[in-house]
C-alpha cells in the first residue's frame, strides 16, 4: 500500500522519542511536514527534526507542555504563521506516575490526567478549527490497551487513556459531518522508555499474556498511525485500534 501525505502538514505531540520519534518520522517518509512538540528534551527532538531532515524530509520543532493553554496556543500559532494550515494531529504526548490507589497523591492523579486527556483536549479544539477550514483532517490519538484492561497501580493512568477512548468517539460524532475523522490508537506493551521500568519488574509475565509472544515496537504503532492519517482511511472514524500481539483479547 503506498501512502502518499505529500503537501500535508503534520503535528505530532511528545515526540522527541518512543512512538512519537517513529510517528513523526514515518509521516516525514510518507511526505508530510513534521512538526515535532516536545516539553523537556531539546536534544532529543533536534535528533529527530535532523534525521528526518537528513533523509530528504520536512521538520520543525517546538517547546510546548500540551497542559498549559498558553504552550498549545502558542504551538498552534507558530503552526498557523509557518504553514498556514493543518491536516493531520497525532495527539501522543503522555505521562506515567504510577502508584497504588491508596498512595497515590493528587499531583501525580492531576499530572497524568492533565497530560494525556486535558492535552488532547486543547490540542484537538485548537487542530479542528483549523482544519473545519479546509472541511478535512485527521486526528489520531494514543490510548492504551491499559483504557480496557486495568493494571495495578495505574488508576490514572487507566482514567486518562479510556477518558482518550471516549473522547476520540465523541470527537468522531461531532466533526465527521465537517470532514474530519478522529481514530484512537491502543498500543500493548512498547519498547519505549517510559515502559522499561515494568518491563524490568514484571517483563516475563507480561510476555506469556501475549499472543504474539513479543512486545511490540514503536513502529508497530506508527504504521498504523501514518495509515489513519492518509486519504486510504477516510470511511474510518471514531475507532479505538489495538496494537498489542493479541494481549487484550488473551
Amino acid at each position: 500500500m503506498n501512502i502518499d501525505l505529500s503537501g500535508k502538514v503534520a503535528l505530532v505531540t511528545g515526540a522527541s522519542r518512543g512512538i512519537g520519534r517513529e510517528t513523526g518520522i514515518l509521516l516525514a517518509k510518507a511526505g508530510a511536514s513534521v512538526v515535532i512538540n516536545y516539553v523537556r528534551n531539546a536534544e532529543k527532538a533536534e535528533g529527530v527534526k535532523n534525521e528526518i531532515i537528513n533523509d530528504g524530509g520536512e521538520a520543525e520543532i517546538f517547546q510546548a507542555d500540551v497542559s498549559v493553554p498558553e504552550d498549545v496556543k502558542s504551538l498552534f500559532d507558530f503552526i498557523r504563521d509557518k504553514y498556514k494550515r493543518l491536516d493531520i494531529l497525532v495527539n501522543n504526548a503522555g505521562i506515567i506516575k504510577d502508584n497504588l490507589l491508596m498512595s497515590m497523591k493528587l499531583s501525580e492523579w492531576d499530572r497524568v490526567i492533565d497530560t494525556t486527556l486535558k492535552g488532547a483536549f486543547l490540542c484537538t479544539q485548537q487542530a479542528s478549527e483549523m482544519m473545519m477550514a479546509g472541511r478535512s483532517g485527521k486526528i489520531i490519538n494514543v490510548s492504551s490497551v491499559g483504557a480496557i484492561r486495568g493494571g495495578r497501580g495505574q488508576t490514572n493512568y487507566a482514567s486518562a487513556k479510556g477518558g482518550i477512548m471516549s473522547f476520540t468517539k465523541a470527537c468522531a460524532v461531532e466533526l465527521a459531518p465537517k470532514g474530519i475523522q478522529a481514530n484512537a490508537v491502543l498500543p500493548g506493551m512498547i519498547v519505549t522508555d517510559m515502559s522499561t521500568r515494568v518491563r524490568k519488574r514484571a517483563g516475563d509475565k507480561i510476555l506469556e499474556r501475549i499472543p504474539a509472544e513479543r512486545f511490540g515496537e514503536p513502529r508497530d504503532i506508527a504504521q498504523l498511525i501514518v495509515f489513519l492519517a492518509s486519504d486510504q482511511a477516510d470511511y474510518i472514524t471514531g475507532q479505538a485500534i489495538s496494537v498489542d500481539g493479541g494481549m487484550s483479547i488473551s
